[in-house]
């Protein structure tokens, strides 16, 4: 969206965790634990010139929890998103 990101890749404690982070707006607390819920959109009225079904979350939780992962929201100091997947390191 036009958006600056930052994506970073460690291991930490056997575990490979690829935290990506940006710099929009956000999400409001409330809305946190409903993001990753097939068809959600922070703002459906505000932001119908940005494509998309709200699927995208839904889609990767499903697979990376598939796989044996975790994935994880959380807004940032200072305004953005922090997105973390984690997977044990093999």
């Amino acid at each position: 969206h036009g958006k600056a990101c930052r994506i970073d890749l460690a291991v930490a404690n056997n575990r490979a965790v690829l935290t990506i982070s940006d710099h929009g707006p956000g999400i409001p607390p409330e809305l946190l634990n409903k993001a990753f819920e097939p068809f959600f959109r922070v703002d459906p009225g505000r932001l119908q010139s940005i494509p998309g079904a709200g699927l995208g979350l839904a889609i990767a939780k499903e697979i990376i929890e598939r796989y044996g992962g975790t994935v994880t929201l959380e807004n940032r100091r200072g305004g953005g998103l922090e997105q973390m997947v984690v997977f044990e390191a093999v």
